[in-house]
Protein backbone atom coordinates (compact mmCIF):
# COMPACT_ATOMS: atom_id res chain seq x y z
CA UNK A 1 0.00 0.00 0.00
CA UNK A 2 2.83 2.40 0.67
CA UNK A 3 4.25 1.54 -2.72
CA UNK A 4 0.95 2.33 -4.39
CA UNK A 5 0.85 5.73 -2.75
CA UNK A 6 4.40 6.45 -3.82
CA UNK A 7 3.62 5.38 -7.39
CA UNK A 8 0.54 7.52 -7.39
CA UNK A 9 2.50 10.51 -6.10
CA UNK A 10 5.17 9.98 -8.74
CA UNK A 11 2.53 9.60 -11.44
CA UNK A 12 0.83 12.75 -10.23
CA UNK A 13 4.09 14.68 -10.24
CA UNK A 14 4.91 13.44 -13.78
CA UNK A 15 1.44 14.47 -14.85
CA UNK A 16 1.95 17.93 -13.33
CA UNK A 17 5.31 18.24 -15.05
CA UNK A 18 3.84 17.24 -18.42
CA UNK A 19 0.91 19.51 -17.86
CA UNK A 20 3.29 22.34 -17.03
CA UNK A 21 5.48 21.72 -20.06
CA UNK A 22 2.65 21.26 -22.51
CA UNK A 23 0.01 23.72 -21.39
CA UNK A 24 1.62 26.32 -19.12
CA UNK A 25 2.91 28.52 -21.96
CA UNK A 26 -0.39 28.39 -23.81
CA UNK A 27 -2.31 29.03 -20.63
CA UNK A 28 0.03 31.90 -19.75
CA UNK A 29 -0.40 33.36 -23.27
CA UNK A 30 -4.18 33.03 -23.07
CA UNK A 31 -4.18 34.70 -19.66
CA UNK A 32 -1.86 37.45 -20.88
CA UNK A 33 -4.02 38.03 -23.98
CA UNK A 34 -7.14 38.07 -21.88
CA UNK A 35 -5.54 40.54 -19.46
CA UNK A 36 -4.49 42.78 -22.34
CA UNK A 37 -7.97 42.57 -23.87
CA UNK A 38 -9.51 43.54 -20.53
CA UNK A 39 -7.09 46.45 -20.13
CA UNK A 40 -7.80 47.60 -23.69
CA UNK A 41 -11.53 47.37 -23.12
CA UNK A 42 -11.21 49.30 -19.86
CA UNK A 43 -9.17 52.05 -21.48
CA UNK A 44 -11.64 52.17 -24.40
CA UNK A 45 -14.52 52.38 -21.95
CA UNK A 46 -12.79 55.21 -20.06
CA UNK A 47 -12.15 57.03 -23.34
CA UNK A 48 -15.80 56.57 -24.34
CA UNK A 49 -16.92 57.91 -20.97
CA UNK A 50 -14.64 60.91 -21.39
CA UNK A 51 -15.99 61.55 -24.90
CA UNK A 52 -19.56 61.17 -23.69
CA UNK A 53 -18.93 63.69 -20.91
CA UNK A 54 -17.34 66.10 -23.38
CA UNK A 55 -20.25 65.64 -25.78
CA UNK A 56 -22.66 66.22 -22.90
CA UNK A 57 -20.88 69.47 -22.01
CA UNK A 58 -21.01 70.60 -25.65
CA UNK A 59 -24.68 69.66 -25.87
CA UNK A 60 -25.44 71.56 -22.67
CA UNK A 61 -23.62 74.59 -24.07
CA UNK A 62 -25.52 74.42 -27.35
CA UNK A 63 -28.78 73.98 -25.50
CA UNK A 64 -28.07 77.02 -23.34
CA UNK A 65 -27.15 79.00 -26.46
CA UNK A 66 -30.36 77.86 -28.18
CA UNK A 67 -32.40 78.92 -25.15
CA UNK A 68 -30.73 82.32 -25.16
CA UNK A 69 -31.33 82.74 -28.88
CA UNK A 70 -34.94 81.62 -28.60
CA UNK A 71 -35.51 84.08 -25.76
CA UNK A 72 -33.98 86.85 -27.89
CA UNK A 73 -36.23 85.87 -30.82
CA UNK A 74 -39.29 85.88 -28.55
CA UNK A 75 -38.33 89.29 -27.16
CA UNK A 76 -37.81 90.66 -30.66
CA UNK A 77 -41.14 89.21 -31.82
CA UNK A 78 -42.90 90.77 -28.83
CA UNK A 79 -41.33 94.15 -29.63
CA UNK A 80 -42.35 93.85 -33.29
CA UNK A 81 -45.90 92.87 -32.30
CA UNK A 82 -46.11 95.81 -29.90
CA UNK A 83 -44.82 98.19 -32.56
CA UNK A 84 -47.34 96.84 -35.07
CA UNK A 85 -50.13 97.10 -32.50
CA UNK A 86 -49.12 100.69 -31.80
CA UNK A 87 -49.03 101.51 -35.51
CA UNK A 88 -52.47 99.95 -35.98
CA UNK A 89 -53.82 101.91 -33.02
CA UNK A 90 -52.42 105.15 -34.45
CA UNK A 91 -53.87 104.36 -37.88
CA UNK A 92 -57.25 103.57 -36.31
CA UNK A 93 -57.10 106.88 -34.42
CA UNK A 94 -56.31 108.77 -37.63
CA UNK A 95 -59.10 106.95 -39.46
CA UNK A 96 -61.54 107.79 -36.66
CA UNK A 97 -60.48 111.46 -36.72
CA UNK A 98 -60.92 111.55 -40.51
CA UNK A 99 -64.36 109.97 -40.19
CA UNK A 100 -65.40 112.49 -37.52
CA UNK A 101 -64.09 115.35 -39.65
CA UNK A 102 -65.99 114.10 -42.72
CA UNK A 103 -69.13 113.77 -40.61
CA UNK A 104 -68.66 117.32 -39.30
CA UNK A 105 -68.16 118.59 -42.84
CA UNK A 106 -71.30 116.77 -44.01
CA UNK A 107 -73.30 118.12 -41.08
CA UNK A 108 -71.99 121.62 -41.81
CA UNK A 109 -72.96 121.36 -45.48
CA UNK A 110 -76.40 119.99 -44.62
CA UNK A 111 -76.90 122.73 -42.02
CA UNK A 112 -75.88 125.37 -44.51
CA UNK A 113 -78.24 123.82 -47.07
CA UNK A 114 -81.06 123.92 -44.49
CA UNK A 115 -80.28 127.56 -43.67
CA UNK A 116 -80.21 128.40 -47.38
CA UNK A 117 -83.55 126.62 -47.88
CA UNK A 118 -85.01 128.50 -44.94
CA UNK A 119 -83.81 131.78 -46.42
CA UNK A 120 -85.31 130.90 -49.79
CA UNK A 121 -88.62 130.10 -48.10
CA UNK A 122 -88.47 133.32 -46.11
CA UNK A 123 -87.70 135.28 -49.27
CA UNK A 124 -90.52 133.48 -51.10
CA UNK A 125 -92.84 134.28 -48.20
CA UNK A 126 -91.79 137.93 -48.34
CA UNK A 127 -92.39 138.00 -52.08
CA UNK A 128 -95.81 136.40 -51.57
CA UNK A 129 -96.61 138.90 -48.84
CA UNK A 130 -95.53 141.76 -51.07
CA UNK A 131 -97.70 140.38 -53.85
CA UNK A 132 -100.66 140.16 -51.48
CA UNK A 133 -100.04 143.71 -50.31
CA UNK A 134 -99.96 144.95 -53.85
CA UNK A 135 -103.00 142.90 -54.78
CA UNK A 136 -105.03 144.38 -51.97
CA UNK A 137 -105.59 147.90 -51.15
CA UNK A 138 -102.98 149.70 -49.19
CA UNK A 139 -105.15 149.77 -46.12
CA UNK A 140 -103.10 149.86 -42.90
CA UNK A 141 -105.13 147.18 -41.16
CA UNK A 142 -104.88 144.80 -44.11
CA UNK A 143 -101.16 145.55 -44.37
CA UNK A 144 -100.65 144.68 -40.70
CA UNK A 145 -102.66 141.45 -41.04
CA UNK A 146 -100.61 140.42 -44.05
CA UNK A 147 -97.34 141.07 -42.21
CA UNK A 148 -98.56 139.07 -39.19
CA UNK A 149 -99.67 136.22 -41.46
CA UNK A 150 -96.33 136.21 -43.27
CA UNK A 151 -94.43 136.11 -39.97
CA UNK A 152 -96.64 133.24 -38.82
CA UNK A 153 -96.03 131.42 -42.12
CA UNK A 154 -92.26 131.83 -41.84
CA UNK A 155 -92.34 130.83 -38.13
CA UNK A 156 -94.48 127.74 -38.83
CA UNK A 157 -92.34 126.71 -41.84
CA UNK A 158 -89.32 126.01 -39.71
Amino acid sequence: MAVTIIVQIITFLVFLYLLYRLTWRQLRNVMRNRSQRIETNLSTAEENIRRAQETQRETDGLLAQARTESQAIITQANRAAEAQRQALMEQAGRDAENLVQRARDTIGRERQAAVDELRREAALGAVNAARRVLDRSLDANVNRELADQTIADVGGGR
